[in-house]
């Protein structure tokens, strides 16, 4: 419905269109597509009028990166990042209602865009939503660019298991890795899944700012350091801003009726060291080379290495880990 219904603000694609993945999975799994194996989705926003692809002003757009899940059982993160991505169209298709331009050419249209910007706007307020609020969700649609991951995991999260197929692709990434001396041929066998490796190819073409990853089964926004090397020292370099900017995730999010704001800290000791974790590796890869590795797994008929070779700006994304509830597939009490 997106790519019809607001076709001048949003893109989709999948990873194996843009960047020629293969599926994950068999005939029987995600049988709603053609082919076998599940299609990993992604959604750009961005206002394609003002800033169209190609163009300078494309070029200078920041850049934000919303993952809904890396495990297939937390359901919770991709209703998140979808609904946030439907306010911000619905919102900024109301405000873009009715079109001044047309006021004098086409009188009929003028009169139908009339209703329908009304009857957007009231719908709007029905879900809480004033017209200030509209402008601001338009303007945060209108000056970034921002790229949507429903499901980074599409195998487990139509199967609603944590790993992809047997991976946790959350361990998946090539940063703080653990060598392993009795099975050597291991230490270098990250980007095993096309769930990480859907995320690599995006962060390599896009310079983010901003990063969210969603993930369930409890309630805290998280920020580096998330990494066992670090976990004597839960103190980033960026550690002051990243508080404060957890703070204001935290104060925004709000609490509601059952449940308080959200908690925030470091991941080490608020959530659990990993090594692997898409968060560290988004955030510090590109200044923090020591704890990088070249990739080099088997699966799917291996993985290029030079694709996690990477410069000094690629990866290092102010990236927050929002554990979004304690239900990893609630059913009510989704909050607002």
């Amino acid at each position: 419905r997106w790519s019809t219904h607001y076709t001048h603000l949003t893109r989709v694609t999948t990873s194996q269109e843009e960047y020629g993945l293969p599926r994950a999975g068999g005939a029987n799994d995600c049988p709603f597509v053609e082919e076998d194996g599940c299609p990993n989705s992604i959604l750009t926003i961005q206002d394609f009028v003002a800033h169209p692809e190609g163009s300078q002003s494309s070029k200078e757009l920041p850049e934000v990166f919303l993952s809904g899940e890396l495990h297939g059982n937390e359901q919770v993160g991709p209703t998140a990042v979808m609904q946030a991505a439907e306010l911000l169209l619905e919102a900024t298709s109301c405000i873009e209602l009715p079109r001044v331009k047309i006021k004098d050419k086409s009188p009929d249209l003028w009169d139908i865009e009339v209703q329908k910007s009304k009857d957007c706007r009231d719908r709007m307020l029905e879900f809480g939503i004033s017209e200030k609020q509209m402008w601001w969700l338009a303007r945060l649609t209108t000056t970034r660019r921002i790229v949507v991951v429903p499901t980074a995991n599409a195998l487990g999260y139509f199967r609603k298991k944590r790993t992809e197929g047997s991976v946790d692709a959350n361990r998946d990434f090539p940063f703080d890795y653990e060598s392993n001396p009795k099975h050597p041929e291991f230490n270098n066998a990250c980007m095993k899944t096309i769930a990480a490796r859907t995320i690599n190819e995006i962060f390599r073409e896009h310079l983010f700012q901003l990063s969210f990853t969603f993930h369930g089964g409890m309630e805290v926004i998280g920020y580096e350091w998330g990494a066992p090397t670090y976990s004597h020292t839960s103190i980033s370099p960026d550690d002051v801003v990243q508080n404060q900017v957890a703070a204001a995730y935290s104060r925004y999010g709000g609490g509601w009726k059952s449940t308080p704001p959200y908690k925030y800290g470091p991941m080490n000791p608020e959530v659990y060291p990993v090594r692997g974790g898409m968060e560290d590796w988004a955030y510090a890869s590109s200044w923090d080379p020591d704890r990088v590795i070249p990739c080099k797994p088997s699966t799917y008929s291996g993985y290029p290495v030079q694709k996690t070779t990477y410069n000094n700006s690629t990866l290092r994304v102010l990236n927050m880990l929002v554990e979004t509830s304690n239900d990893k597939i609630p059913t009510k009490n989704l909050g607002s």
